[in-house]
């Protein structure tokens, strides 16, 4: 009897091994379950594409998601798929910093990833999203947005000249940093050269600015003399007029630092050349 009984009491150990086992493999856990608002000092999340850093405002609302999260087996193969991910970098009270990706089917934590539970995840993303699209939305910039030039389907990357810049830093100060450039008729070598039969092009910033302070170009007969007298450009719902024959171009742009601590101002300088159109 002693001994069945001692098999009895084998079996349901293993029984229950196996139950605590097919548990945790299939009815996942919460990583984020006990985590409180009042933990997180500060939020951002990155979304790429389209490559946007944006503030958290609602810390609350966003807990409420991570609380949600459901993980099982760790698989990092999420590497070999292509997608959106949505990357929260959270600023604990604790002084440590945790990185968080959702990526359906998948979610990954400071760099290790697991298969999750579909709903959780997408909510996370969806709400990253809605940030975006929220016309108040805190953007975070790092550094001067890039301007692409378009005309007749083909783009030119303006060079970045001067500017001043303005960003915040954990601690809630804010570092300006200055980097000045050559005048625009001083950089011939540096400037892509472009061509078009078009007479008008389109101003593509990667953020676009608070607003357009000036426009100016110089025909490219003053090159390096800057003594020379620019003539101003209009500027329509980011559409300019060109100017025909080869002109250097600057645009003076600038992002309101009030609402989110980053901005300035920021130069841009690019050359086109536009041709006769033969037809």
């Amino acid at each position: 009897m002693k001994k069945k009984a001692l098999i009895v009491i084998l079996i349901c150990i293993f029984l229950i091994g196996i139950i605590m086992i097919v548990y945790h493999t299939v009815g996942g856990k919460n990583p984020f379950k006990d985590l409180e608002p009042s933990e997180i000092v500060s939020a951002t999340v990155r979304l790429t594409p389209p490559d946007t850093t944006i503030q958290v405002v609602e810390i609350e609302e966003l807990t409420r998601y991570l609380n949600d999260v459901v993980i099982y087996n760790k698989d990092n193969s999420y590497t070999e798929y292509s997608g959106q991910g949505v990357i929260f970098t959270l600023i604990l009270s604790d002084g440590t910093q945790t990185e968080v990706m959702a990526y359906n089917p998948f979610f990954v934590i400071d760099g290790v990833g697991y298969k999750t539970k579909y709903e959780p995840c997408e909510a996370l993303n969806a709400y990253a999203n809605r940030l975006l699209n929220d016309e108040n939305a805190n953007i975070i910039l790092e550094e001067p947005p890039e301007l692409t030039v378009i005309s007749d389907e083909t783009a030119l990357n303006a060079l970045l000249g001067t500017y001043s810049w303005q960003k915040r830093n954990g601690d809630g100060t804010s570092t300006e940093i200055q980097a000045d450039s050559p005048h625009p008729l001083d950089c011939e070598n540096l400037l892509l050269k472009f061509e078009t039969i078009k007479t008008t092009a389109t101003l593509n910033f990667t953020e676009n600015p608070s607003s357009i302070l000036n426009i100016q170009c110089w025909n490219e007969k003053y090159w390096n003399n800057h003594n020379a007298n620019s003539e101003n450009i209009v500027i329509d719902n980011y559409e300019i007029e060109l100017k025909p024959g080869g002109y250097i171009y600057e645009v003076i742009a600038e992002w309101d630092t009030k609402r989110s601590g980053y901005g300035g101002i920021v130069h841009y300088y690019f050359y086109i050349q536009v041709l006769e159109n033969e037809q």
